[in-house]
């Protein structure tokens, strides 16, 4: 049986912005004075590959077009806020006759058909204040490409035919209550409605969520002893896919928070809660009680460290967190080990507008587009995640240095699966003068699973890709680059074993 994701949610989906647009209408007179910042480009690509469907053995050579339009918006008014950062890629590869062996991951040969030619990234989020100091509407959306399988080939972007994309779109809608009380108490309670489609939604279940954050605590610079207490309330349902029945996860919690200034750089903090969690899972230990203690140290607005440790129901949960600015410099660290769910790995939460390492900062002229969320086991069970994130760049005068590492060790709560995904990369940009430029960069992935379904978990892959890259600026706003791209990919799969070359000719306006 074969299953076509095209048959999907779209109608769902176009009625799922109808509350986007109604927040946009309810905001449009504040934003009509507000202050814009606006950029826009348009990219045409060509890529020749000697193996289109990344077999070891039946290697097809094959051109795929793309024209990737790309937008970023962002307006700030009185009492308004509207930030978009969003690209289409269209490619040719979905129109290709060739048919390639092994589908979504060897073991699913046949069972999808979905070579995507239309690949969606990006993020809206906007906000209104309704009530001056005490109600603001919100919204957001997201869309991203995700492989179905991240054990498969195919799984790094769509320029091939291996039909390993899963098209994950997200809206919500909420309010937040924001008061304080004698300038010394603050209250905040935030409600959020979002729903998630995903093109291949007979292995990802689509789903809705109801959340309730709320918190009351004593404000800053009021003491050098704060105290806070903190409710969340998250109800996850899933619909009936072709793999699991329909099911709700409920997760909630109730905490103390305490901290205390030592310095003016130093600060303790620590917390104590009570879990109240109903989910699928192996063992009887799905809740209770949990505690936190850490340590925080800011000696300066460039530079802020967090650590600290305390423990859950599933164990240890130790965190660590460090971020450093310079004049040329960028960096930031993150470690943690938490509760998540992968709806929430394939579209992860929007960055912050002075994020330093905004998406696709790592990006060489020409990518096509990559994945946007994290790898992650199939299944919508939660899952113990386990997660690693290093960032760094630093600029000269006339080269841009940057590094990335990311780790992260997956345990699924249904059936105790698991799987670790490692991606690191190096890459060098060089200007040449004359508006030549010269980049390169070195990139490594692995992937290891452990399961009781062994057509997927057990496919325990590398890769190594190299990136080479020499782009020429042909107008003040235009520019062309020219790339090649080797990987070698190796499996305890044959199916996903594969060597490809690739060459790329892009063309980029910015209006």
């Amino acid at each position: 049986m074969i299953l076509d994701s095209r048959h999907s949610r779209a109608p769902l989906q176009r009625v799922a912005w109808t509350p986007l647009a109604l927040l946009a209408l309810l905001a449009s007179d504040n934003l009509l004075a507000a202050e814009w910042e606006k950029a826009a480009s348009v990219s045409a690509s060509a890529f020749w590959t000697d193996n289109f469907c990344l077999s070891r053995d039946d290697k097809e050579a094959e051109i795929v077009e793309t024209v990737t339009p790309a937008v970023r918006l962002a307006g700030r008014g009185a009492r308004a806020n509207v930030a978009l950062d969003a690209r289409v890629e269209f490619n040719t590869a979905g129109q290709s006759d060739i048919e390639c062996l092994g589908g979504a991951g060897g073991g699913q040969g046949g069972l999808l058909n979905n070579r995507e030619s239309v690949i969606p990234s990006g993020s809206f989020t906007a906000d209104y204040e309704a009530i001056e100091n005490w109600l603001v509407l919100e919204a957001n959306a997201f869309a991203g490409f995700n492989p179905v399988n991240p054990f498969a080939a195919g799984n790094n972007d769509a320029i091939n035919g291996r039909n390993n994309n899963n098209i994950t779109y997200r809206w919500g809608v909420g309010a937040r209550i924001e008061r304080e009380f004698e300038r010394e108490l603050g209250l905040s309670v935030r409600y959020n409605y979002n729903e998630q489609y995903n093109s291949v939604n007979q292995v990802f279940g689509d789903s809705s969520e109801d959340r309730v954050d709320a918190s009351l605590r004593m404000l800053p610079g009021t003491s050098r002893f704060l105290l806070s207490a903190v409710g969340r309330y998250s109800e996850v349902s899933f619909e009936e896919t072709a793999f699991n029945p329909a099911f709700t996860n409920t997760l909630a919690s109730a905490e103390l928070r305490a901290s205390f200034a030592l310095t003016n750089s130093w600060e303790i903090n620590a917390l104590a809660g009570e879990e109240f969690n109903e989910f699928l899972s192996t063992t009887d230990e799905i809740d209770g009680e949990y505690w936190d203690v850490g340590l925080r140290w800011t000696p300066n607005s460039r530079v802020t460290v967090d650590v600290g440790t305390g423990e859950r129901f599933f164990g240890d949960t130790p965190r660590a967190s460090v971020s450093y600015r310079h004049k040329r410099s960028r960096l930031s660290m993150s470690y943690e080990r938490n509760l998540s769910f992968p709806r929430n790995l394939r579209a992860p939460a929007t960055g912050s507008a002075d994020d330093p390492f905004p998406p696709g900062f790592n990006d060489l002229p020409g990518d096509p587009v990559d994945p946007d969320g994290n790898p992650v086991l199939i299944g919508d069970s939660p899952i113990l995640n386990e997660s690693l994130t290093l960032n760094y760049s630093y600029s000269a005068r006339r080269t841009r240095f940057n590094v990335t590492a990311r780790e992260s060790k997956q345990t699924r709560a249904r059936d105790l699966a698991s799987g670790t995904f490692r991606n690191a990369s190096v890459g060098v940009t060089r200007e040449l003068g004359f508006g030549i430029s010269f980049s390169t960069r070195l990139s490594w992935r692995e992937s290891e699973g452990t399961g009781a379904e062994n057509d997927l978990f057990g496919q325990n892959v590398e890769a190594w890709i190299g990136d080479v890259v020499l782009s020429k600026r042909i107008a003040r706003r235009t520019s062309a680059s020219f790339s090649y791209r080797y990987t070698d990919q190796q499996s305890d799969f044959a199916l996903n074993e594969y060597q490809e070359n690739r060459l790329t000719l892009s063309l980029r306006h910015d209006f």
